[in-house]
């Protein structure tokens, strides 16, 4: 006889596995402070590199500009003021990403733990299922390890 509830259980994983397993399964073997350490590291890498091709290509487009007016500029105010945007951007983008991390963390380690909860609920009711189908032969006829 079909057990119900074990098939719902066990659709309930097999969905999961198809959907989150990978993602959240790899998130939750960090430890929070490592995996969003990890997370900033590379983020402060790409908003880096990112504010360095903005920054090119605000040059570029301000060539002209720039080559007619560099001597009358005060390069050490402008080279501040690069570096003060720089700084803004990393630090405003490392923000938002340590939310967003500590978000996606907490939602992976709480959805890894519902996952472990239904796994679990399966192997219960197999135990009870094997703990149900060996009183049936106590009782009855006696099967040997082999057969």
């Amino acid at each position: 006889m079909i057990n119900e509830e074990k098939v719902i259980l066990m659709t309930r994983a097999s969905l999961y596995e198809e959907k989150q397993k990978k993602k959240a399964l790899k998130i939750s073997k960090y430890f929070r402070h490592d995996y969003i350490s990890l997370q900033l590291l590379t983020g402060w890498f790409f908003a880096t590199v990112s504010f360095a091709l903005c920054a090119a290509l605000w040059a570029v487009c301000n060539m002209e500009y720039l080559l007619n007016n560099i001597h009358k500029m005060d390069l050490k105010s402008f080279g501040l003021t690069i570096l003060v945007l720089y700084v803004l951007t990393v630090a405003v983008y490392s923000c938002l990403l340590y939310g967003v991390c500590s978000y996606r963390y907490s939602q992976a380690r709480r959805s890894v733990g519902s996952y472990a909860q239904t796994l679990k609920k399966i192997s219960d009711i197999y135990e009870k299922e094997e703990a149900a189908g060996s009183e049936k032969t106590d009782g009855g006829e006696k099967h040997d390890s082999i057969t």
